[in-house]
């Protein structure tokens, strides 16, 4: 993401995330925004203020053949409890 960053700068970039793990999205957001908390990543001290979203708060801007093709199963394997907390964790991360 450096050099997409460094290359095309940072404007029109957006991180997508599939993962549902709240934890890991909240680390792995905030390296993309802040800078590698850690400072060990490649992303130690960067702060490349990129905004993550996840790809569930993205579903009413993909087709819906494609959605249910796709993500159908993993919406319904995550269950609205824990896609309502990913959503507010990449909210928190973006807003904070």
């Amino acid at each position: 993401m450096k050099k997409l960053a460094d290359q095309f700068g940072t404007e029109q970039l957006v991180v997508v995330f599939g993962l549902n793990e709240p934890a890991n999205l909240r680390i792995m957001a905030t390296t993309f925004k802040d800078g590698d908390p850690s400072y060990a990543g490649a992303l130690g001290g960067i702060a490349l203020g990129l905004e993550s979203y996840h790809i569930f708060e993205l579903k009413d801007e993909i087709p819906a053949d494609a959605w249910a093709e796709e993500m159908a199963f993993e919406e319904l394997e995550a269950g609205d409890e824990l896609i309502d907390e990913i959503c507010q964790t990449m909210r928190q991360v973006r807003e904070g």
